[in-house]
């Protein structure tokens, strides 16, 4: 006898999360960057190492019917895309670590199966929740991402009444929609004190370390009450 539809959807998708997370609505700029990205500054050996760890990783997503787009998701959290500024910024480095935290708690929410959700979490409950979630961990990594390697704009300004002119630095920052936007804007004193101008290495550094400063402190109060 063949079972109604409802009954054969029920049982495809009764075994990972990720069979129901990924028939969700993700917000159409969190698909942008979650599902089409690309390996753009990458060695063939880094490459090689990312498709290690994925491989090994899906080992854990036997019995997932979408085996394709678990690859896509676990290729996206092992590559952070970090820029060249990241290898001489040593305060951002420290930050890898709990990064590493973060990806490894979403890894762990990612392979849970269905029927253990509720010993997990008692607060979800339905579909809407556990997409919810999905959603809620992929942005928390983009934005901590961003901690550990800010994407920052420098630029010269004038003082309306001194007419000096000083350093000032923008921060991108996601906001919750998934849309990367300028958020953060801070000083760095004089312009003068820094004599190549925007591409000066200690403004890179200072302005990194000025707008890292404020995504922390964001990035607290939204994560960390």
């Amino acid at each position: 006898m063949r079972l109604p539809i409802f009954a054969l959807q029920n049982e495809i998708i009764m075994n990972h999360l990720i069979d129901l997370v990924t028939v969700g609505t993700f917000s159409a700029s969190l698909k942008a960057f979650f599902f089409f990205f690309s390996f753009p500054d990458i060695t063939d050996e880094e490459k090689k190492e990312i498709d290690l760890k994925v491989e090994q990783n899906m080992s854990k997503f036997d019995n997932t019917y979408n085996q394709s787009i678990v690859r896509n998701t676990l290729k996206w959290l092992e590559y952070d895309n970090f820029s060249s500024e990241l290898k001489r910024d040593f305060e951002g480095q420290y930050y890898i670590n709990e990064l590493i935290g973060l990806k490894t708690s979403y890894l762990n929410f990612y392979k849970i199966y269905l029927n253990e959700i509720s010993k997990v979490d008692e607060r979800l409950n339905q579909v809407a929740d556990l997409v919810a979630k999905n959603d809620e961990y992929i942005l928390q990594i983009a934005r901590f991402r961003m901690i550990v390697d800010p994407q920052i704009q420098l630029s010269q300004n004038i003082h309306k009444q001194t007419k000096i002119l000083y350093m000032k630095v923008k921060g991108y920052w996601f906001n919750d929609e998934g849309v990367k936007e300028r958020k953060f804007f801070k000083s760095l004193g004089r312009f003068d004190l820094y004599p190549d101008g925007v591409k000066d290495d200690n403004a890179i550094i200072d302005g990194r370390k000025k707008i890292r400063e404020a995504m922390l402190v964001e990035y607290s109060n939204i994560y960390k009450k």
